[in-house]
């Protein structure tokens, strides 16, 4: 007997001898690392980070574990680095054990204080993102350094992502990805490296080395999170043989169950019978009737319960999951004989779809996509009827699925270019012996600027309703004196396709009109509205995206006072544009007028073709938005004729 047990311990000795992470500590005799200029002017730089994830083949039993271990190492350098870094939040998500937590601070002066485990603490659901292991660093001033090492056994899972970039630079990151014998994967996305083999002692792995990342900082037309440099990874059983084809099909056939009914739910038979009418033989009108009916009749209720699934339970309730409310539309569908195909994606601001390695955080949106039209119902979004694809959607991956379950991966992309589009008419003249300016105005907005003012004029609180009226009167007109408001097509239900919500308004302003002597300066520029400005003065760090292609024309007539005669009309002449390498303009802005007589016709014309637009055409697209600001400063002088 007492041999067996020697035997078990010689086993298990050596299989924990072969765990990196064991054999992994942090420097015995610390000191403080050697800083560029550069490096020690931040708020805080992260000298070095280390991830190892490592996959353990058990001696006995079949069930893997999992081994994370992190590893950093930072320079604070004030109050703003300081608070950064000197408070750990360790997720507790599928923690089943903490091997170890320790950290400590080494001060200018080489003093050490290390941390006092007494002082974690457990914190539940925290902001919803479950619970937390918390500590606070102590010790920590400025130039110190902060040093946190621990080590997590996790519950398997066979999928994993960690994003590496930080909102702070990281000198050097080295992520380990330890597997042994087992079928495993790993990608590194947004990285200036790859993945390189490496042996740890006998097992096999793969490291990624970077250095010098810099911080992920929120810069507009951009998707920063998406952007972010970020691992997934892969590892399953001995001897398991599962390619990504294989882990799609069967996401697909698992998430698209129940949506290919072949029975109709006899309920929502009738209720069809009831939105359509003689609606019947166009699949644009009786596919925005059922997403019309469901928004206004289901609500989508974000928990567990299985029930929320079932298509009895959900048409009898009329509450659903995100899947169940799926299940609806598709009896809906069925039951009007309207093609449709599921579509499984992400936003685009939060993770880029990567259909060459499977990665179940991808699969967070579902769409309904109606092929005879072109358009999608986004089921979660009450604030959308039956469209063009939404801006949070548009240019990533999705899978779509017919009715064989057969799937196919597409870039989800516009299929109407000129979809989104404001028109406005402007009429100017000046009152009450110049005292102030009167302007009418006429607006026709197209696409998503249409849905985005019914949904928010049908939607939005009272008093936000009331504010919005500022956006669409002339913003940043401070002291305009609205005379008239009216608004059409703004119901949320609008059968004709992309029929435009439109404003009529008058306002007076004064402020417009500055007096200069016997002549007057007229702040033109500011009656097309406050417009977003890119004076960036530190360098790009993302590519631009766009929410969607869009188009402005503005014709604006200033009714010059027949006792007066104009100057600085050369203001009001703007061109930027960017052009691809065959000279077609991808975006413009353009303004120019014509004086004939005391009539001043201003004409603007700006528009985006496309949404995504290469790093490397930022000053380009930069000039052009920039030039719809310069636009708004521009002024003309009114003298009195001699």
């Amino acid at each position: 007997m007492r041999a067996v047990i020697v035997i078990l311990l010689c086993l298990c000795t050596t299989q924990a001898f072969s765990q990196f992470y064991k054999e992994y500590d942090w420097a015995k005799k610390p000191t403080l690392h050697t800083l560029s200029e550069k490096e020690a002017n931040e708020s805080s730089i992260s000298i070095m980070e280390k991830y190892i994830v490592e996959y353990v083949v058990p001696s006995f039993g079949n069930d893997l574990k999992k081994f994370e271990t992190t590893h950093t190492i930072a320079r604070v350098h004030d109050e703003k680095g300081i608070k950064t870094h000197n408070t750990v939040y360790i997720s507790m998500y599928e923690v089943i054990n903490i091997v170890d937590i320790k950290a400590r601070t080494i001060t200018p002066d080489g003093k050490i204080t290390l941390l006092n485990k007494d002082n974690i603490k457990e914190v539940k659901n925290v902001e919803e993102y479950g619970d937390f292991k918390i500590f606070a660093i102590e010790g920590a001033e400025k130039d110190s350094e902060i040093e946190i090492l621990y080590t997590l056994e996790k519950e398997y899972s066979a999928f994993g992502r960690e994003t590496l970039q930080k909102s702070y630079p990281i000198k050097k990151l080295e992520y380990d990805f330890i597997y042994g014998k087992l079928p495993a994967r790993i990608k590194a996305y947004n990285a200036i490296g790859n993945f390189t083999n490496a042996n740890y002692g006998k097992n096999s792995g793969k490291q990624l080395v970077l250095e010098n990342i810099v911080p992920m900082i929120d810069e507009e037309y951009a998707t920063p999170n998406s952007n972010k440099t970020y691992v997934a990874y892969q590892c399953f059983g001995p001897g398991t043989n599962v390619t990504d084809d294989m882990l799609w099909s069967n996401v697909v056939t698992n998430i698209t169950t129940g949506m290919f009914p072949e029975k109709v739910h006899p309920e929502i038979a009738k209720i069809v019978e009831t939105i359509l009418k003689d609606q019947k033989t166009d699949d644009y009108t009786k596919a925005y009737l059922i997403d019309d009916y469901v928004k206004k009749n289901y609500t989508i209720v974000q928990n567990n319960n299985p029930q929320l699934s079932d298509i009895d339970y959900i048409v009898k309730n009329k509450s659903a999951s995100d899947l169940g409310v799926i299940k609806v539309y598709s009896h809906l569908l069925e039951a009007a004989k309207v093609e449709y195909m599921p579509v499984i994606t992400a936003d685009v601001y939060e993770h880029k779809f990567d259909s060459e390695f499977f990665n179940p955080t991808a699969l967070r949106e579902f769409l309904i996509y109606i092929p005879k039209t072109y358009n999608y119902i986004t089921p979660n979004r009450v604030d959308y009827r039956l469209s063009e694809i939404p801006p949070n959607i548009l240019g990533n991956t999705g899978i779509y699925v017919n009715k064989k379950k057969q799937f196919s991966f597409y870039k989800i992309l516009q299929k109407d270019q000129d979809y989104s589009r404001v028109a406005r008419n402007m009429n100017i003249s000046f009152e009450d012996d110049m005292e102030y300016v009167k302007i009418n105005q006429n607006q026709e907005y197209y696409g998503h600027w249409a849905m985005n003012n019914r949904a928010y004029l049908n939607l939005a609180p009272e008093q936000a309703i009331k504010e919005y009226e500022d956006y669409l009167t002339g913003s940043g007109i401070e002291d305009k004196v609205v005379k008239k408001y009216e608004t059409q097509n703004q119901e949320m239900t609008q059968l004709e396709y992309n029929k435009p919500f439109l404003v009529s308004s008058t306002i007076n302003s004064e402020s417009l009109l500055e007096e200069a002597g016997d002549s007057y300066i007229f702040q033109v520029g500011k009656v097309i509205g406050t417009q977003s400005e890119l004076y960036q003065e530190t360098k790009r760090v993302n590519p631009i995206q766009m929410q969607y292609p869009n188009r402005y024309n503005y014709e604006i007539i200033v009714n010059i006072p027949t006792d007066y005669e104009v100057e600085g009309l050369e203001s009001l002449i703007i061109k930027k544009e960017l052009l691809d390498e065959e000279g077609n303009q991808k975006c413009k802005f353009e303004s120019n007028y014509k004086l004939q007589g005391n009539k001043l016709t201003i004409t603007i014309e700006e528009f985006y073709k496309e949404f995504e637009y290469d790093i490397a055409e930022y000053e380009g697209f930069r000039e052009v938005i920039n030039a719809a600001s310069d636009f708004n400063k521009a002024a003309i002088l009114m003298n009195p004729k001699e």
